[in-house]
Order: structure tokens, then C-alpha cells, then sequence
């Protein structure tokens, strides 16, 4: 035997040996992960379940059944993107399977690629001509050309296969949107929903037509409709929230507001009553509700309390989290004591509060709004800018941030610079109404009423575009 051979009789049971323990640990591994997956399940512990998942498939990447779970798991944690990932892996390994290249097609759809939903529904209609995602996606496929004869020719053949079915209907009040049809496509999902109340979809797109005439009433009866068959949906909480207000009854947007406070984003659930100015209505109520609440939903309490004239709450709700020195763990109490200390009247004890937590973190909101606000109060004008500029760079979606930089040129006398303050905003912060009020007075005084219907016009075909977006 030559020393090839030699050596080649001697590494083949080595890297036998290795190659078969290294599969029992990965046949090892996933046994492990499918059942921490499992207990996972039983516990409720969604969370829990994708990590074990995610284990699972590094361990065994070649089962589709396991990425089918990770998806549906992704979905029910509403991480849509990932959820994709793991409906086309599963697609990978098996193509045959209808279910997935059919919910791989609703997922491109819902996301607005249209691309790829299409690209989708011509590999399902050759495994499945008759599956109404083909029609559907076809159909949104042909709105967007402005093909609208095509597209009413897609909703009935999805009509003929499901008559009754929500998603042919919200299609048909799409086309009718793009049309300029709006009463008809208010018609047609509002029989819809008389024939078929619990239809998600055509509730949700119903609320988005009122929301875009703003009929507040209409929209809150529908919205509160939609929760009793989707309760889970925070977004379409916030929404009810903003419609009760708009449309005056504070009494049951507190209502919902307290109910969910304790279980949903806090600053989120919070922002319509800043953004209506009826902040003061609800203060009370959240005050005592946040004195036995945990220290993140009292902190974000005390921040939404900050808009108010109530320091004094302020203080107590942060005072055991703002202590000193100012550190990174403790800047935003500390934030908001110190904002809450400049409007009590004790200037300099605030101002060097707010100083110590900028120098920790120079983008922190809170206190870039409050030393700002103390700037141009003092009359200094510069520091002032300075100070809202910045707090507009670290929060660039905020119509707050950018109209206290209005406020601020309007009082150094720079009404340029103010002016283009909102029409920036205006036009970079999507449909935002506190901005559109701001820059429509402005425009009233200074250009006249021809110029602020125009800007009117404008402000409700933005709307229009981005509602008429969100109807699906």
C-alpha cells in the first residue's frame, strides 16, 4: 500500500465517524428545539415558540412542515417581512403546495409589491386556476395601471368563485375611489356590511372613506365595529381614539383610552388627544391611573402630563427615577423633571437639569423641547433655534417638534424662516392637520383666501391619496 492509500484508509473512518456525529447532533439539536417549540405553544409563549423555530430550521433546514410553522408564527406576531422569508423557503422545498404560494401572494399584496404579488399569482395559477388570490392580485395589478375594464373584469371572476367574500368588494371600492366614485364605492361596502357584518376588510375600508371626508361620527361607529371583530388591532384603537375626539365625544375616547392604556404603546394611544389639543380633559383621569402604574407607563404618562400645566404631577410621577447625577439609565426622568422644574418657575434649577441630561444625550427629546421653549421665553432667540432645529433632526416625523420651530422664528420676527418651517412640514410630514391649521392661517393672512383654498385643495388630494392607499 503506497502512502496515498495509506493515509486514505486511515482519514475515511475519521471523517466517517465525524460526518455521522455531526448529523446526530443536528438530528439531536432539532429534537431539542421541537420541543421547547411545543412547550412553547402550550404556554402561549409566542415569542418563545419563533426562538425555538429558528432552532429548529438551523438545525434542519431541509423540512418545509418547520418553516410553514415559523411563518405562521411570524405572522401571528405580525412580522410580516420575516414571515415572507420563511413562506418562500417552505415554497423552496415544496412547490406543489397551494397554501403557501397563495399566502406568499396575499403577503406581497398586502406589503403593495405588486411585482412580486403578481410574479406570485402566475405560479399559482398554473397549480390553482381557480384560487381567488389570482383574481384579486391581477385586479389591484390592473388599478394600478388605471386599467379599470380589466380590473372590474378580475373582482368578477373573484366574484364568481367567493360571492360574498370582503377582498372582491374592497377591490370594487378601490376602483370606484380611483374614479372619483366615492358615494358609490360608501354604497357598495356599506351593503356589504349590512349583508355581512363581521367583514373585517370592508369595515376597515369603510372607516378609511369616512376618515378621508372626516365624518368623525361615521367613522368612530365603524371603527367601534371593526374592534368588536378585531380587537387586537392597537392601530385601529388609536383611530378610534382620534375619532371620538374629532368628532366631540371626550367621554368615550377616555373611555377606550383608559381600557387599553395598560397593555398598549402609552405615547402612541396618547397622541390624538395632543394632537386635537384636548389634552387637558383626560389629564385627571391619567394621573391617578398612573400613580400605581409601572415605572415605563408612568414615565410616558408623566411625558404626555408635560403638555399640560400640571409641573407638580410631573414631578411626583418621575421624582423616585430623575435622581442625581444625571446618567444614561436615568436621562429621560431627569429630562422630564427638569422640563417640569422650568415650568413650576424654578428656571435655573430646571435649565441646569436640562443641560446635565444634553450633555448625556444630545438628541433627547424632552429636553430639547423644554430648553428650547425656556430659550425663546428668555429671549434667547439663537439658542432657541438651535435647540428645535435639533429636536426636528431627531424627530423628523413630528409635527410637534417642527411647529415649536415655527413658533420660535414667529417670535424672533423671522417670518421667512417660519413660513418655511411649515410648508417643509407640510409637505414631509404626510397629512398631518395641526400643520395644514398652522400654514393655512399663515397663508390666509399673507397670500389671501384664493391661495389658502388652494393650499386646502392640496392638503385633502394628499389625503385622498394616502386613505385611498390604506382602503386595502
Amino acid at each position: 500500500m503506497n502512502h496515498k492509500n495509506r493515509l486514505s484508509a486511515l482519514l475515511l473512518p475519521i471523517l466517517l465517524a465525524a460526518t455521522l456525529a455531526s448529523c446526530d447532533n443536528r438530528q439531536e439539536k432539532a429534537q431539542e428545539a421541537y420541543a421547547e417549540y411545543q412547550a412553547a405553544i402550550v404556554n402561549g409563549d409566542l415569542r418563545a415558540a419563533r426562538r425555538a423555530l429558528v432552532e429548529l430550521v438551523a438545525a434542519d433546514d431541509s423540512n418545509p412542515d418547520y418553516w410553514l410553522e415559523l411563518a405562521k408564527v411570524s405572522l401571528q406576531l405580525q412580522d410580516f417581512s420575516a414571515a415572507y422569508d420563511a413562506f418562500q423557503r417552505a415554497h423552496e422545498l415544496d412547490r406543489g403546495n397551494v397554501e403557501v404560494l397563495q399566502t406568499m401572494t396575499q403577503l406581497a399584496l398586502q406589503s403593495g409589491n405588486l411585482d412580486l404579488a403578481g410574479e406570485n399569482a402566475k405560479q399559482l395559477e398554473l397549480l390553482a386556476p381557480t384560487n381567488p388570490a389570482v383574481p384579486l392580485t391581477l385586479g389591484y395589478i390592473a388599478l394600478r395601471r388605471g386599467d379599470y375594464a380589466e380590473a372590474e373584469r378580475q373582482v368578477a371572476a373573484l366574484t364568481a368563485v367567493l360571492p360574498y367574500d370582503g377582498s372582491g368588494k374592497v377591490l370594487q371600492s378601490r376602483i370606484l375611489m380611483a374614479q372619483n366614485k366615492i358615494d358609490a364605492a360608501v354604497d357598495l361596502l356599506r351593503e356589504q356590511i349590512r349583508q355581512q357584518p363581521s367583514d373585517v376588510q370592508s369595515l376597515r375600508a369603510l372607516a378609511s372613506i369616512y376618515e378621508l371626508r372626516e365624518q368623525w361620527p361615521q367613522t368612530a361607529d365603524v371603527l367601534r365595529s371593526y374592534l368588536g371583530y378585531s380587537p387586537d388591532d392597537a392601530a385601529a384603537r388609536i383611530r378610534l381614539v382620534n375619532a371620538e375626539l374629532r368628532a366631540g365625544g371626550t367621554e368615550p375616547a377616555a373611555s377606550v383610552t383608559l381600557a387599553a392604556i395598560g397593555k398598549e404603546d402609552v405615547d402612541k394611544l396618547l397622541a390624538p388627544w395632543l394632537a386635537v389639543g384636548k389634552q387637558d380633559q383626560i389629564a385627571d383621569q391619567l394621573y391617578e391611573w398612573a400613580r400605581t402604574a409601572d415605572v415605563g407607563r408612568r414615565i410616558a404618562v408623566a411625558r404626555f402630563l408635560a403638555s399640560t400645566d400640571q409641573p407638580a404631577r410631573v414631578l411626583e410621577l418621575v421624582a423616585n427615577e430623575a435622581s442625581l447625577p444625571v446618567k444614561a439609565a436615568n436621562v429621560i426622568p431627569n429630562a422630564l423633571y427638569g422640563a417640569a422644574l422650568v415650568q413650576s418657575g424654578r428656571l435655573q434649577e430646571g435649565s441646569s437639569r436640562l443641560d446635565s441630561v444634553l450633555k448625556i444625550d444630545g438628541n433627547n427629546r424632552e429636553a430639547l423641547r423644554a430648553r428650547a421653549m425656556l430659550r425663546s421665553q428668555t429671549g434667547n432667540h439663537k439658542g432657541a433655534i438651535e435647540d428645535a432645529q435639533k429636536l426636528v433632526a431627531a424627530d423628523q416625523d413630528s409635527a410637534r417638534g417642527r411647529l415649536l420651530l415655527a413658533r420660535i422664528y414667529g417670535a424672533a420676527g423671522d417670518s421667512d424662516n417660519m413660513r418655511r418651517t411649515l410648508w417643509d412640514g407640510f409637505h414631509q410630514v404626510g397629512d398631518n392637520r395641526e400643520i395644514f391649521d398652522a400654514l393655512r392661517s399663515l397663508v390666509a393672512k399673507s397670500d389671501g383666501p384664493q391661495a389658502a383654498e388652494r393650499l386646502s385643495q392640496e392638503f385633502y388630494d394628499k389625503r385622498n391619496q394616502q386613505l385611498t392607499r390604506s382602503v386595502a
